[in-house]
């Protein structure tokens, strides 16, 4: 067909473009990124991506930069001509074609797998701004394609303001482009996937996206970035000038099920590039299977990282900026050539199926690949190359080495990980196994105390039935003495003689006496059943004395037993004339803090030596059974020691609490010699570390509060700090 000034003819037919449109992309992204190409070839500094997809199955694209633009006689002679190597244009220098991301002119059939009408609309230095339709919607196979000129007040351009911004340049407008299946968050993945098909760090033009997905949206441009989430990086290799260890972590996370575990930073590996051969001269087949004439340079550069996970939900841990959708996916290995993606995941190529080999993801060029000296190894939909090549299978060989030591640290690291967490979990064993014994070893002494409170109760019943039985002999004998004083007494009055006159006088004397006379001579009793017991253990020993039986053993017991007694008759006349507690018993029943509250109060208070304060806690009390001349025997002996140590007060302090009774004795003296280091020799017998100690009191104190009361005691002292001893009873 012969072109005119309105219509200029494509050198294919509809035919052949619509099977090369539609064969050569596998979606709407790589279709955009090769118009893209199109214009960074054309030495745009800026291109723009405008799409309008509110009503998605009618979208609008429109891609514009301000490159050079093309003229009516480019669209004639380049533009349309389908196959013709844009490298070979003897108009361009040396330098821009070496830069020139595409090669075999098919491109621009990207715009019809997009759509079957596109619009282009471009403006040069030297020519007025004009504008072409392709219009394939209503045509046959056989047809010849062409672009028809059009006005430009009728095609609408919605960046009509952008594209005035732009003197020179080239836009291409779709209409009808079909987005129905894409969302907001798969925009948002394949913004960062477009990112994802230049070398943005290395270009020199820059690439604006805006898209409208609601009518109330603003009309606003922003620079594509790619969506790599370098901070959840474990193992990073890089031998390209671009300082990226910056953006890298200092330590990572890797997930594990014990949060401790998890939470542990670890450090991550960089690799040294010198490890590594990645370039080199090597002979190449050229494209007729002959060798080249010289040895060409070929070398491997980029970066190449490998995640802590490929799980968003672990990953994000690291970095929140991890993205990864049905549109994105972060875990390839792209490879560049000229700047522009051309394989999206070389790892297809290395197929290494080790473990974490698919937590690989980095950026890496080869630009030997598409050498113009040498063939074209690029597969028919030029979105790879042929595998068993040479130079595909040299790069195979220089990325393998970095790959398996990439996965060898994560492997390592991961071992770690698994390491401690066995550790963790028999620890835990341990922890469980030891808590286990701890348990048993609770229930059994809960077991032998609950024995002892039980053998304690019983004991204590049968202490009131036994007092309870000698209450009953007593009132019994007291019975039986009043029968036979009331015989006597008969048998007195009816004698009438002198004899009978005196046990009348007896008699008299006996009935004439008061209460608290009658109670005085109870307490004369016990001072008797004391006394008595006294000489009977005095004749004991003098007859063992007699017959050479007497050991040193036997005089340590016969004065602890002499000075208890000694100890019991002393508190019988301390407050046996004072005190209100009935005496007539060896034991009584009742509570011990009243009875320590009224001894000091009563008989205590007397002592001009030292000021005895009892005080009971929070309405206390201790309801039990004991023997008073035992308690006396614990007050006076610690009131003894205080008034040796200088002490002016001493404090009765008388709780309770969930584990039974505290009484704490605390004065102010200057407390016990720091030479004393055991302070449990205090309550030996006859240890005594004062000038006038006997070593005795304390070893009384002792045993009433372990053998009667069933307690313990313990002594704390520090000097110059007074002195406290701690009595607790269960």
């Amino acid at each position: 067909m012969q072109n005119s000034e309105n219509t200029i003819y494509f050198n294919f037919s509809y035919f052949a473009l619509k099977l090369l449109g539609k064969g050569l992309y596998s979606n709407h992204w790589s279709a955009i990124a090769e118009l893209v190409a199109n214009g960074l070839d054309a030495k745009a500094h800026n291109v723009k991506i405008y799409i309008n997809m509110i009503d998605k199955q009618h979208s609008v694209i429109e891609i514009f930069d301000n490159g050079s633009g093309m003229a009516y006689d480019d669209l004639a002679e380049k533009y349309v001509l389908i196959g013709k190597d844009k490298r070979d244009d003897n108009e361009l220098t040396d330098d821009i074609k070496k830069q020139m991301m595409g090669r075999k002119g098919i491109g621009k059939l990207a715009a019809l797998y997009l759509s079957n009408k596109y619009y282009l609309i471009s403006k040069t230095e030297n020519a007025e701004e004009a504008a072409w339709c392709l219009d394939a919607s209503y045509v046959k196979d056989s047809d010849i394609p062409h672009l028809d000129k059009c006005k430009l007040s009728d095609i609408g351009i919605e960046c009509k303001k952008e594209w005035e911004d732009f003197s020179t340049g080239t836009m291409i407008r779709l209409t009808n482009v079909d987005l129905t299946n894409f969302g907001v968050k798969t925009l948002e993945g394949l913004k960062a996937r477009l990112a994802d098909f230049y070398l943005t760090e290395f270009l020199k033009g820059k690439i604006e996206v805006c898209v409208l997905n609601n009518s109330y949206d603003k009309k606003q441009f922003g620079g594509i970035e790619k969506s790599i989430a370098f901070k959840n990086f474990y193992a990073f290799f890089n031998n390209t000038d671009i300082d990226y260890e910056k953006k890298l972590s200092p330590g990572v996370r890797i997930t594990a099920p014990i949060e401790s575990i998890r939470q542990k930073q670890r450090a991550i590996v960089l690799v040294e590039p010198e490890l590594f051969t990645v370039k080199g001269k090597k002979y190449f087949h050229r494209g007729d299977g002959s060798l080249t004439a010289h040895e060409m340079e070929y070398e491997m550069t980029g970066w190449i990282g490998i995640h802590t996970s490929i799980k968003k939900e672990d990953a994000i841990i690291n970095d929140p900026d991890y993205l990864r959708n049905k549109a994105y996916r972060p875990n390839q290995l792209r490879l560049y050539v000229r700047k522009k993606l051309a394989v999206e995941n070389f790892l297809d190529y290395i197929k290494n199926t080790q473990a974490f080999s698919n937590y690989i993801e980095g950026e890496i060029s080869f630009d030997i690949l598409d050498d113009d000296e040498l063939g074209d190894i690029a597969t028919s939909n030029r979105q790879g190359f042929v595998e068993d090549d040479e130079r595909v299978q040299l790069l195979i060989s220089l990325l393998k080495p970095i790959i398996n030591y990439l996965i060898r640290a994560r492997i390592k690291v991961a071992n770690q990980v698994n390491e401690e967490i066995a550790a963790y979990y028999e620890e835990e064993k341990r922890r469980e196994t030891e808590k286990r014994k701890l348990e048993e070893e609770k229930r059994r002494l809960e077991e032998e105390n609950r024995k002892i409170a039980e053998g304690k109760r019983r004991k204590a019943e049968l202490e009131v039935i036994r007092v309870e039985k000698e209450k009953r002999a007593a009132l019994q004998d007291k019975e039986k003495a009043e029968k036979e004083s009331k015989v006597q007494k008969e048998r007195a009055d009816s004698l009438g003689a002198d004899l009978g006159s005196e046990k009348k006088r007896n008699y008299f004397l006996v009935d004439s006496l008061d209460e608290k006379q009658i109670d005085f001579a109870k307490r004369l009793h016990m001072l008797k059943i004391n006394t008595a017991t006294m000489s009977k253990t005095i004749k004991n020993n003098i007859m063992k004395l007699q017959r050479g039986r007497f050991k040193e053993a036997d005089a340590w017991e016969y004065f602890k037993k002499m000075s208890y007694l000694t100890a019991r008759t002393q508190a019988v006349l301390e407050y046996s004339a004072v005190a209100n507690f009935n005496t007539k018993e060896e034991y009584t029943v009742g509570d011990i803090f009243s009875f320590i509250k009224e001894y000091c109060n009563k008989v205590l208070y007397r002592n001009e030596e030292i000021k005895v304060e009892p005080v009971i806690l929070d309405k206390a009390f201790f309801q039990t059974r004991f023997v008073p001349q035992d308690i006396v025997i614990i007050i006076d002996n610690i009131i003894s020691n205080s008034i040796k140590h200088g002490a002016n007060c001493l404090k009765i302090i008388m709780r309770n609490d969930i584990n039974g009774v505290q009484i704490d004795f605390i004065d102010d003296g200057n407390g016990i010699d720091p030479q004393i280091k055991n302070l449990d020799e205090l309550f030996e017998f006859g240890k005594g570390y004062t000038a006038t100690g006997t070593g005795v009191g304390l070893y009384h104190v002792k045993d009433i509060v372990v053998n009667k009361l069933y307690g313990n005691i313990k002594i704390i002292s520090a000097p110059k700090k007074g002195f406290t001893l701690q009595i607790r009873i269960r």
